[in-house]
């Protein structure tokens, strides 16, 4: 661009629909440089969300598996603790200079991100970093008029002060607990908080405090009444040689210290994983929630093999009462509990209001899908797992696909299985029917199995010839010349699976299973007709 004549004659509506298109900062760092018009509509965007602190890894695991497919070296963990000094210098400059730039930049503000400090950070940054954090952050808040949304990944510190400047804003902003492990101090009401979720272990015991963590998310959650989504995974005792050292007595569940009826907040989201709901505390679940309020529900997969799967009884418990859900996702390990699960197949059946379903790792026959016909988004997986030697996991079949479609009319995104015969290619009777229904369909996911051996004596590969973009533009040809014309957009067919998980050690097959890990995309272009597939892609566990 030469001069602002581009800049001025696009106009701000353009620039921002193009702009938000735009994710990297440093690109929209650089386009504030060019000139003044474009420095004001790239600050919008630029400063729209502030990070405190560098974002997040969540899986160190898989990023190191991941580089090390990439460069096949180990790669060097590096610190990223300049980027707390940045942060707070942009915290002061903010809060204290409000003149010039920093007023529009402080104007443009709409998020705040609050990330977790990584314990090799602790180790490296000052003891006063935390406190300068929670003095500053206030003040901030209180000199930023559009502000909407704080998310912070970190129980501590308590930030009591920030709460109160949060509530004391205009705009009185949400709040978004993503990262509680059931350290923090609640002292009080905090109105502001509308997301909770949180992962604790009650096994993590020490001799000079009793394992309250459960009580004390339970405490937090009954301390925001305007709650409207929460999330509980109970990390259990589950792998590793030895047992831990307890010290105390395992507290799992609420125990509702009240025998008078409570009150929820009004949730609309809930997820729960590994919670293993008592006999005790359900009454006050089925007494204190208002189920008409709930519209999605995510349960498993459960980290934890007891007496039963917690997310079969949760079901069983819910149905008749969680009755208005729009969203129902219900995942489980491979192996764990049978293919079919009864109490999913009953509270299907017992309400009609679902408009999108995701079930992995179990088989759904179609006709207990009967009564949801508003589906738009369908997702069954049943997971690949040892069977006797002829058998394949169950699928959908002609019939099957037929009845679904005249079922949900509506769907628009469809993920499912698939079987290969023996030679690895595919079912045309199953290719031609799959292709010539769902007429509102825009994204369709195919799962086709590894064939693995579930053998140690047998050698380490798999039966099936490996997914490769062959096999997938075979499939994809015969599907788009069957379909013709439609508002398809993407056919996705993938192997692999990432519900996988073992007591101690991994079986053989999973290594095996990790490099028959494939994923790739095909379409039909437009302008002449062709069928294009994209590279592989491999997704990590």
């Amino acid at each position: 661009m030469t001069g602002n004549s581009i800049v001025t004659r696009l106009g701000p509506d353009v620039w921002y629909l193009v702009l938000q298109h735009v994710p990297d900062r440093n690109d929209l760092s650089n386009l504030c440089r060019v000139c003044k018009e474009l420095n004001t509509f790239a600050t919008q965007f630029l400063y729209r969300t502030i990070t405190i602190g560098p974002p997040l890894v969540d899986n160190y695991t898989t990023y190191f598996r991941k580089m090390m497919r990439l460069t096949g070296e180990k790669p060097e963990y590096k610190l990223h603790s300049t980027k707390w000094g940045e942060s707070l210098a942009l915290v002061l400059r903010l809060a204290t200079h409000l003149n010039g730039n920093s007023q529009v930049q402080a104007h443009a503000v709409r998020e705040i991100d609050i990330m977790a400090m990584r314990s090799q950070e602790r180790r490296k940054e000052p003891d006063n970093l935390g406190p300068e954090f929670e003095e500053e952050l206030p003040g901030l808040v209180r000199v930023l008029p559009n502000l909407r949304h704080v998310r912070m990944s970190s129980s501590t510190p308590t930030f009591e002060e920030l709460f109160r400047a949060l509530h004391e804003h205009p705009n009185k902003p949400e709040i978004h607990l993503l990262k509680e492990n059931g350290s923090r101090l609640v002292s009080g009401a905090i109105p502001g908080v509308v997301t909770i979720k949180a992962q604790v272990s009650p096994w993590e015991d020490t001799p000079e405090k009793p394992n309250t963590v459960v009580p004390d998310i339970e405490k937090l959650l009954f301390a925001c009444p305007n709650l409207k989504s929460f999330s509980l995974s109970v990390r259990n005792n589950y792998g590793g040689c030895m047992s831990p050292r307890l010290h105390h007595p395992v507290t799992k569940t609420f125990q509702f210290a009240s025998s008078n009826a409570v009150t929820f907040p009004p949730l609309e989201f809930l997820s729960l994983s590994g919670y293993d709901m008592s006999d005790e505390e359900w009454p006050h679940w089925r007494d204190g929630l208002d189920w008409s309020r709930l519209k999605i529900l995510h349960l498993g997969p459960d980290p934890v093999r007891s007496r039963g799967p917690a997310m079969a009884d949760l079901l069983g418990r819910f149905e008749g009462h969680a009755t208005a859900l729009r969203t129902l996702t219900v995942e489980t390990w491979a192996a764990e509990g049978k293919e079919t699960c009864p109490p999913l197949l009953s509270f299907l059946e017992s309400f009609d209001t679902l408009e999108e379903l995701t079930v992995n790792g179990h088989f759904i026959p179609v006709q207990n899908l009967a009564r949801h016909r508003k589906l738009r988004r369908l997702c069954l997986h049943c997971i690949e797992v040892q069977r006797p030697e002829g058998s394949c996991r169950p699928t959908y079949g002609v019939a099957d696909l037929t009845l679904l479609d005249e079922i949900c009319p509506g769907l628009e995104t469809l993920e499912i299985d698939i079987s290969r015969n023996a030679s690895g290619e595919w079912s045309k009777e199953v290719i031609g029917p799959l292709a010539s229904s769902f007429s509102h369909l825009r994204d369709l996911t195919i799962h086709c199995e590894a064939g693995l051996v579930f053998d140690y004596a047998r050698q380490d590969e798999p039966v099936l010839p490996l997914l490769d973009e062959g096999l997938v533009r075979a499939f994809a040809e015969v599907f788009f010349a069957s379909r013709g014309s439609s508002r398809m957009e993407k056919l996705t067919i993938k192997t692999g699976e990432g519900l996988r998980r073992f007591p101690q050690w991994h079986p053989r097959y999973r290594r095996v299973e990790e490099k028959c890990t494939r994923e790739f995309n095909a379409w039909l272009q437009k302008s002449d007709g062709e069928v294009k597939v994209e590279g592989c892609k491999v997704f990590l566990f």
